[in-house]
């Protein structure tokens, strides 16, 4: 037997045992964003005997997904790191219970194929699209810094990430900051990459659950929990990736070639919350406080890491 797999029966046999047999009379609602993550489960075939039901809310971007927690209307829900952090500065009563990774590749600052920019620091006197209070901001804010640019030497416009990729093919703006899919997309259409991620920001993203399921729905979520992390893995294997993108592509009618692209370096993997995540929402928090967009607060105060039992220890510095 697959030692994960063994580990996984072992930890749904407990998590069974602490449902006490009402688990079926129990409804877990979940915020997905484009039902990225309910496809992969399904293709992984993780879903199968759940022993309680499942309310899939499909959402389009995080801040709704965050907005929805904030009010109790969903029990957990799956946004980048922005938003409930930006939550967690108000004492909203969510919690962050498990990290999601994906290849920071999928993050990037990006040029039409044919600008002469060729470099950050010839973005001076540009135009540029990014969204407010998200990934794109702190990218595109982070990499002008390291290169002793203001943003204010820019002409920035605040688009979201579609509106963004139009202005870029339009010609209406020189650069944007933006993350997946509208990455794999630009690139495809010839875009070049200026910079990613990779060593100016975290970009993670978080799943977050409600204090109240939190302490009513413990054992569900962590069962959720573990069906993801091997619906992540199972994704990494040889082959499975194409396999989730056409069948992402089926349910959503999205372009197969990004979605097989996307998926294939995305690599997306859940894991237990570390030091190391915590240290990197503080810079998160630390950086839009900077520039007066939130209050600056500890960031620790935002993680349940009790949810670290449901997952395998990934990382040797794992909170507890």
């Amino acid at each position: 037997m697959n030692p994960f797999n063994g580990w996984l029966a072992a930890s749904l046999l407990g998590i069974a045992l602490a449902f006490g047999g009402t688990a079926s009379a129990q409804t877990l609602i979940v915020g997905d964003q484009s039902f990225n993550n309910r496809t992969v489960m399904e293709a992984a075939g993780v879903l199968e005997g759940l022993p309680y039901t499942l309310e899939w809310k499909q959402f389009t971007a995080g801040s709704p997904v965050a907005e929805a927690l904030n009010v109790g209307s969903l029990d957990i829900g799956f946004l980048g790191d922005a938003p409930p952090l930006f939550l967690g500065a108000l004492g909203a009563p969510i919690k962050v219970i498990g990290i999601s990774r994906q290849d920071l590749d999928g993050v990037a600052i990006l040029v039409r194929k044919d600008s002469p920019i060729q470099k950050l620091s010839d973005l001076r006197g540009k135009s540029a699209a990014i969204w407010k209070g998200s990934w794109s901001q702190q990218l595109l804010f982070t990499a002008l810094a390291k290169e002793g640019i203001a943003p204010s030497e820019l002409d920035l416009r605040y688009l979201g990430a579609l509106d963004a990729s139009h202005a870029l093919e339009g010609g209406s703006v020189d650069v944007i900051a933006t993350w997946e899919p509208y990455v794999t997309q630009q690139e495809l259409s010839g875009a070049r990459v200026l910079a990613t991620a990779k060593g100016l920001i975290p970009a993670q993203s978080f799943l977050v659950a409600t204090d109240k399921a939190i302490a009513t729905k413990h054992a569900l979520l962590g069962d959720f929990l573990q069906r993801l992390y091997k619906a992540r893995e199972w994704a990494q294997q040889p082959g499975n990736s194409e396999r989730y993108a056409k069948a992402w592509v089926e349910l959503t009618k999205a372009d197969a070639e990004v979605a097989r692209r996307w998926f294939a370096r995305a690599a997306i993997r859940l894991e237990p919350i570390s030091d190391q995540n915590i240290s990197e929402a503080q810079q998160t928090v630390d950086f839009f406080h900077s520039i007066n967009l939130v209050k600056g607060y500890q960031a620790r105060t935002l993680f349940d890491p009790s949810f670290n039992q449901y997952l395998p220890a990934t990382n040797p510095q794992a909170a507890r």
